[in-house]
């Protein structure tokens, strides 16, 4: 039984990594045609689009992981059905359960694989990809489009329009509000720098501008030090997509935004989704098992190939807009994220048990 086992998690590997390979192939190609467009773009050649392309890829990686489950898991299992091993087998006594047990464990194995690769490769490399490719492109890393970012600390509102390396803000806004939430006071900087000493950001050329009840009082001063608990750190995940975060950062900005009395549900649910992605890994290679058994021989590779394509789609769109209507409706976003995938989790089991 152990030969058994060994033998259909290395087939399951095999097949999942080989279709693995031709998915993130597939995306590179198409990304690097994008990116093509903008070849000449200040400094960025074709050095730096090799460059992005490679740092992206451990990200894209982690994407492609539950469609090449699927994939894999159709395509593995499927051709030991077509060469009649599970009919062998099962005729040796190897129960159904048995053998989507050995192929759950390689899934499991690769599923472990991907959340290491996505916990803590991936948030750095695409960090470091963005910021190289901002900066070929401009001198300036320009968060959200060219207009900045938008967050609350305490008693202030801050809009920083463009973050550039070495730790420096340019083109800083503080909207200062009084207890009865009017507006005190504006303060306006070119730039500023951060002073991990002090914890604090230095505003450069600062001017002060405060609201009186019948005037407005400008003064000028040379440098201002803001006190906040926007350090760099809080910076880099402004400025990232939550899907491409570690869920350590995840978790600390998500506080961030509770404290100061903000809606976290947007990062709550990428840190779930993040937390359960195993789950839905196994998942996806959960409910291409009763394809194979239910098509052991009959099936050729292309149709179980569509089977695939038309699951993951169906799981993709389903994760998509399941998660965004209970976020909208105000459920949990634990809720969000587990939803799809117990959806497709139970339709899975059940199929399976149907099966004689």
């Amino acid at each position: 039984m152990k030969r058994i086992d060994a033998y259909i998690l290395r087939t399951v590997i095999g097949a999942s990594l080989i279709a693995l390979l031709v998915l993130v192939a597939l995306e590179t190609f198409f990304t690097l045609l994008v990116e093509l467009e903008d070849l000449g773009t200040g400094q960025y050649g074709l050095a730096e689009i090799l460059r992005y392309l490679a740092l992206t890829l451990p990200r894209r990686t982690y994407e492609s992981f539950p469609m090449a489950l699927l994939l894999g898991g159709l395509m593995g299992m499927g051709a030991l059905a077509a060469g009649s091993e599970l009919v062998v087998m099962r005729g040796a006594g190897v129960s159904i359960l048995r053998l989507v047990g050995s192929a759950m464990r390689a899934g499991l194995l690769l599923s472990l694989f991907a959340l290491a690769l996505g916990e803590f490769v991936a948030p750095r490399t695409e960090r470091l990809a963005e910021t190289g490719r901002s900066t070929a492109k401009d001198a300036s890393v320009t968060i959200r489009d060219g207009r900045g970012f938008w967050a609350r600390d305490g008693a202030l509102f801050v809009n920083v329009r463009a973050v550039k390396p070495h730790k420096r803000l340019a083109d800083i806004t503080l909207f200062e509000m009084a207890p009865d939430s009017s507006m005190k006071a504006v303060i306006r900087a070119p730039s500023a720098d951060y002073d991990p000493a002090s914890r604090r950001w230095v505003l450069r050329d600062a001017r002060r501008s405060t609201l009186g009840e019948e005037r407005v009082t400008a003064d000028a001063q040379v440098s201002f030090a803001w006190e906040s608990v926007l350090d760099p750190g809080k910076l880099d995940v402004l400025a990232a997509k939550p899907e491409t975060l570690a869920m350590r950062q995840l978790q600390t900005f998500a506080g961030y935004l509770r404290d100061n009395g903000l809606s976290a549900d947007r990062y709550e649910l990428a840190f779930w989704s993040k937390a359960l992605a195993p789950l839905a890994n196994l998942t996806m290679l959960l409910i291409a098992m009763p394809f194979v058994f239910a098509h052991q021989r009959n099936a050729a590779a292309g149709q179980r190939l569509l089977i695939g394509i038309f699951l993951g789609l169906a799981f993709f769109l389903a994760n998509r807009v399941l998660a965004n209507l209970v976020v909208v409706y105000g459920a949990p976003p634990l809720m969000a994220a587990a939803l799809p995938i117990l959806l497709f989790l139970g339709s899975g089991i059940f199929a399976l048990r149907r099966l004689r």
